[in-house]
């Protein structure tokens, strides 16, 4: 299998390597990226938890509600032009984080950066890299996730590093660079290089129908619930992992390198799934791919001693590395590349809701006396019958009303 992608990346390393940094790049506006400054952002802005995460969470469904109607714009802007709005995007929203001091101008800036790096640069990544890639879709997707995988495995140390040096403003104003000179790089070195493997998409001038058709679609309300459940549990418990840890009496410093398991595991599940999605297609691994995460659920629930940290991790970076690879090729088998920004925009926003409302309503049902435990428990019940659900998705392409 390495031989295969090793072979595959000299051919296509140009198209790949665009999707791949436009990941990375998206880094900067996800969650575990912005929750290393949670400490700092609290002290600056004088803010509780929950004030926090209330500011956090209306950002991110606000961006949610945009991501639905913006997303579609790659089909009308054209690639080239949609990324660097994107990247520009982006990087306003790092440099905002750097000059920022009144609560109402935090807020916008996790709505900027949420739209920007999990939202649309996310989006425009993987549409960019679907369209691209027919025969082989599942393994260049794969690659191309492998470059959020890198930026979770290298940006918390070098933010660590960096806020020693020149203070926590200054990391975010030095991401600002980085994003601006990545969208360059990817654009006019990357892009270019790689057009033979990139044609243009197709944007209809008359469009007949509504993305929003989607939500009174047979099969996409199948898929959903399956679909959302490692935005909504991942998020949820990662976002609560520090109680997670006082409940069950584990060590931060164990926890902490079993963590890297999470990213390895993440990595190996993109790598490993892509060919078998060129193979078997990916309608056939829907119902099959959040079973790992029902496994971690089960060792949530069950679990107390130490060994149970990494059968917790290891299941959970398995479902989210094999949800990010098959996802978007699902998408494609089921309504085709044609208009595969438009159906992938409302799922990714749907995505994000969930995500936004993990922490929120855990967060609640702790307060409420509620242990993760219990919680787990619920969410394992919840994920076997999604699964359930998912095998009723029938593969095909077909449109929607």
């Amino acid at each position: 299998m390495i031989g295969r992608y090793l072979g595959f990346i000299r051919t296509h390393r140009h198209g790949l390597g665009f999707g791949a940094l436009l990941m990375a790049l998206a880094s900067f506006g996800q969650t575990f990226f912005i929750s290393l400054f949670g400490g700092h952002l609290k002290q600056a802005f004088d803010l509780s938890n929950g004030s926090l995460g209330t500011a956090y969470a209306i950002g991110t469904f606000a961006s949610a509600f945009t991501l639905q109607f913006v997303g579609r714009w790659i089909d009308w802007l054209g690639v080239r032009r949609y990324t660097i709005a994107v990247a520009a995007l982006l990087a306003g929203a790092c440099a905002l984080m750097a000059v920022n001091t009144s609560f109402a101008g935090l807020v916008l800036t996790f709505y900027l950066l949420r739209l920007g790096g999990q939202g649309l640069m996310v989006h425009t990544a993987l549409t960019v890299t679907a369209r691209a890639f027919s025969r082989e879709r599942g393994s260049a997707l794969a690659l191309a996730n492998l470059g959020g995988a890198l930026g979770e495995g290298v940006l918390p140390l070098a933010v660590a590093g960096g806020m020693a040096l020149i203070g926590w403003r200054a990391v975010w104003g030095v991401g600002a660079a980085i994003v601006l000179l990545g969208g360059w790089f990817a654009v006019w070195r990357l892009l270019d290089r790689g057009r033979s493997a990139t044609p243009a998409p197709p944007a209809p001038p008359h469009r007949t129908r509504s993305a929003h058709g989607l939500w009174r679609d047979r099969r996409f309300l199948l898929m959903l619930p399956v679909t959302l459940a490692p935005s909504f549990i991942i998020t949820g418990f990662l976002f609560e992992q520090a109680h997670l840890l006082q409940e069950k009496h584990w060590e931060f410093a164990v926890w902490a390198g079993w963590f890297a398991t999470f990213a390895l595991t993440r990595g190996g599940a993109m790598l490993l799934i892509g060919p078998v999605i060129d193979a078997v297609g990916a309608v056939r691994l829907l119902p099959l791919f959040a079973l790992p995460l029902a496994v971690a659920m089960l060792s949530i629930a069950l679990v107390q001693a130490p060994w149970g940290m990494p059968l917790f991790l290891l299941p959970t970076g398995l479902s989210a590395g094999l949800s990010s690879t098959l996802l978007t090729a699902l998408l494609v088998e089921l309504y085709g590349s044609a208009r595969l920004a438009e159906v992938r925009s409302v799922l990714a926003s749907a995505s994000v809701i969930a995500s936004g409302l993990a922490p929120i309503v855990m967060g609640f049902l702790i307060d409420a006396g509620v242990s993760l435990e219990l919680q787990a428990a619920v969410c394992l019940l919840y994920t076997v019958l999604a699964s359930v659900v998912a095998t009723q998705v029938r593969s095909g392409v077909a449109g929607w009303a």
